[in-house]
């Protein structure tokens, strides 16, 4: 395997009451969500920890590309098919994130590494 440069290291915590409170603005689930991640997350019976969480991986991206402009509802968290969590931020064709997360029933905490093309 190739040796790949990282460039950018972002971690972030999420307090689930937090996002819990500012999703009952739906301009909040709007601006921050993708169409499939809110579909996601409202399925589950605890989708404030999965909304937590995936807020956590956006801010995470944020800080690891240094890019405090960059649209929350541009970076999309997905699963793959074993579960394991996959980030992809429009417009960023080849850009390469490794994403770890995990949440209790009070926080989320993200953290991502970025690579360098």
């Amino acid at each position: 395997m190739k040796a790949q440069t990282i460039s950018g290291l972002g971690v972030d915590l999420a307090e689930v009451s937090r996002v819990r409170r500012l999703a009952a603005d739906p301009r909040f689930l709007k601006r921050v969500f993708t169409p499939g991640e809110l579909a996601y997350a409202l399925k589950s019976k605890n989708k404030f920890e999965r909304l937590a969480a995936r807020f956590a991986v956006k801010e995470a991206v944020i800080k690891a590309l240094d890019e405090t402009a960059l649209p929350l509802n541009s970076i999309e968290v997905e699963n793959t098919p074993s579960g394991s969590p996959k980030v992809t931020v429009k417009g960023r064709p080849g850009l390469r994130l490794l994403v770890s997360i995990s949440h209790t029933r009070a926080y989320a905490v993200a953290s991502v590494i970025a690579f360098k093309a």
